[in-house]
């Protein structure tokens, strides 16, 4: 295979990443398109021919992009579904609603996250930043892995953040020890200003390498990516401090557009057809910014993959 050569810069646009491809015939289920990168990640995959499915929460608001869209592309294909990520029976409910469609499946976008919820349990008692970043994201996964397996080769596309390198964990501590700091429990007291949402974004990286190697011989590729520094609404719950660190980063953030470069670029681009398993920065996996002390230690990786789906196993038993 001929050596890949980088062709885009942390300015670089998704537009500027999708130039000349065209995905038509190809399905991608995006969570979190309502805001933040996720619109343009929608919206860019659709204008190039994708067919977009939209999970979200908010049904008017993804109406409203579902409408934009269709009025920069009239034969846009766009569907929404609807998804309450801190409730596993509504992400239950959501894959089967995609998997009865009889859609295939190429391109699974996690992109949705949350950070300093106001509600601070999920519906099945998991501390919400765990719950919806991680858990939730790997439940959906699993429910829809078979339909990935089936469409290969396909994608499973994993937002996460530069954050994940910052959780303070001690690269000394056991196993269990750092399990115990990343699986907290509803009303543990957070030990700094967005370290369950550090804590999550690791949880993502861990997730996503433990899946490649679960999953990549099956035809399916995994990737974990950071979109740089972006003004969204993440930290809308952390009160003036939030907005301190949102005032700090403004000089160094990307547009929308700029930020949804690098998922749409480990969505689509065809470069990429035999990558897996790698973290990305920038349209790009040189993996500088990647805290591989942590995230590629596969005892942590399988310890929180069993973690998780125990903690499922016990759902899917209770008959909720």
């Amino acid at each position: 295979m001929p050596e890949r050569t980088r062709r885009f810069k942390s300015c670089s646009t998704a537009e500027n990443v999708l130039k000349g491809i065209d995905l038509t015939g190809k399905t991608a289920l995006i969570t979190g398109t309502n805001s933040g990168i996720g619109i343009e990640t929608a919206r860019s995959l659709a204008l190039h021919g994708a067919h977009i499915v939209m999970a979200n929460r908010n049904i008017a608001a993804s109406e409203k992009l579902r409408d934009e869209i269709l009025a920069e592309r009239s034969d846009a294909k766009v569907d929404i579904i609807s998804i309450e990520l801190s409730s596993l029976k509504s992400v239950k409910s959501a894959a089967e609603e995609f998997l009865s469609k009889g859609w295939p499946l190429h391109m699974l976008i996690l992109n949705a996250g949350v950070n300093s919820a106001p509600q601070k349990s999920t519906e099945d008692g998991l501390e919400t930043t765990y719950g919806v970043n991680h858990v939730a994201q790997f439940y959906l996964t699993q429910l829809l892995l078979l339909k990935l397996q089936e469409s290969a080769p396909s994608r499973v596309v994993i937002v996460s953040s530069d954050l994940h390198a910052r959780t303070g964990i001690d690269e000394r501590l056991s196993v269990e020890e750092k399990l115990k700091i990343l699986t907290p429990v509803a009303g543990t007291k957070e030990p700094g200003l967005i370290s369950f949402y550090a804590y999550s974004k690791l949880c993502a990286v861990l997730f996503a390498f433990g899946l490649h190697r679960r999953v990549h011989q099956s035809g399916v590729n995994v990737y974990v990516l950071h979109p740089g520094v972006i003004k969204t609404g993440l930290l809308r719950n952390t009160g003036m401090a939030g907005k301190v660190i949102q005032f700090v980063g403004t000089p160094f953030s990307k547009s929308l557009e700029q930020g949804a470069a690098t998922t749409v670029y480990c969505a689509a681009d065809p470069q990429l057809a035999d990558i897996s398993g790698k973290y990305f920065q920038d349209a790009w996996d040189d993996e500088k910014g990647l805290q591989a002390s942590l995230a590629r230690d596969e005892a942590l990786q399988d310890a929180l993959w069993n973690h998780t789906e125990q903690f499922l196993k016990q759902f899917e038993s209770s008959g909720r």
